[in-house]
């Protein structure tokens, strides 16, 4: 007489939670496998009853999965509301610059961290099918794995090939769209990967704008000798040390704060390194705290806050 084997509790609770969960959401099983560490055949089986290994296993990752999910949930709705979107000074000026560029010419933006410039340049992209945003990073920095982060931003997907073959692919696709290529993290990237932008630029017209932290400033305009080519066309040069005058109070208006104690404090938080970021973490924190209270956000909220995030707090 065959014995059939019995599914636990977990594996029942799992499999009835994944299927639903899939279906729910939408995703694919390649989706799911990325959050589970499971593979996707693996799960496909799984949630049909007919995976013949370890089954206990797969539930239990399925299990953690669907915990997580659920601390993640409880966690937003616990947390203070962040403004969207917000216009500042600063925002307003590189929203120009974007423009600028897209009409087909390279600029040079350069700010210091927490100003919003990656936010600016998302939103941009965001709004416009023809500007591409590629962030680079050590691991990209040379021509052919520059390309290659460039080509997924443009949709071509992973391509592949020699960087000749890399760079021709991403020329017919800019080609005559009046685009922009917005690289951020620029300062990450090769005087070989920089020049082969300036080369897209010139056979293409496509816009681009340089996007990077005070960096940039010295490993691109301080190597004229090697990129002169870029270096000259360049017809912007657009450098940031600080936030501008009125980005911190837009900052605090967009977060209802209008204490004026709690103003004056937060905007000695946005004078030191991470600006209108760290305001904004300080913010956060100190939202979530006073909601543990039941009660509104106080100066020493913001204060503790900010003691959590930056040691030098102290001084101020």
């Amino acid at each position: 007489m065959e014995v059939v084997a019995q599914n636990s509790p977990a594996e029942v609770e799992a499999r009835a939670w994944l299927n639903g969960h899939k279906d729910g959401a939408s995703l694919s099983w390649p989706q799911i496998a990325r959050l589970t560490d499971v593979a996707s055949s693996t799960l496909s089986a799984f949630a049909a009853g007919k995976y013949a290994g370890n089954n206990e296993g797969v539930a239990g990752k399925v299990l953690a999965y669907r915990d997580r999910l659920a601390s993640q949930a409880a966690l937003s709705a616990d947390a203070p509301m962040m403004p969207d979107w917000f216009e500042t000074p600063t925002s307003q000026k590189l929203t120009s610059l974007l423009r600028w560029a897209q009409s087909g010419e390279i600029v040079l933006i350069v700010t210091t961290p927490g100003i919003g410039k990656t936010r600016v340049a998302e939103r941009f992209a965001a709004h416009d099918p023809n500007v591409w945003l590629a962030t680079m990073s050590p691991s990209t920095s040379g021509v052919a794995t520059m390309a290659i982060e460039v080509g997924e931003a443009i949709g071509l997907g992973e391509i592949k090939g020699s960087p000749q073959q890399l760079s021709r692919q991403i020329k017919a696709r800019v080609r005559s769209k009046k685009g922009l290529l917005i690289i951020d993290e620029a300062q990450e990237l090769t005087d070989k990967a920089l020049n082969e932008l300036r080369s897209w630029h010139d056979r293409t017209q496509v816009g681009i704008a340089l996007m990077g932290n005070e960096a940039t400033v010295g490993q691109i305009e301080g190597r004229k000798s090697a990129l002169a080519q870029i270096s000259s066309r360049f017809s912007i040069r657009h450098v940031q040390g600080a936030p501008m005058a009125g980005d911190m109070d837009a900052l605090l208006d967009a977060w209802g704060i209008m204490e004026q104690e709690q103003r004056a404090f937060l905007v000695k938080v946005g004078r030191l390194p991470g600006a209108l970021r760290e305001m904004t973490h300080t913010i956060k924190i100190a939202s979530l705290a006073a909601m543990g209270t039941g009660k509104p956000m106080t100066l020493a909220h913001l204060r503790d806050a900010a003691r959590q995030r930056n040691a030098k707090i102290g001084t101020l």
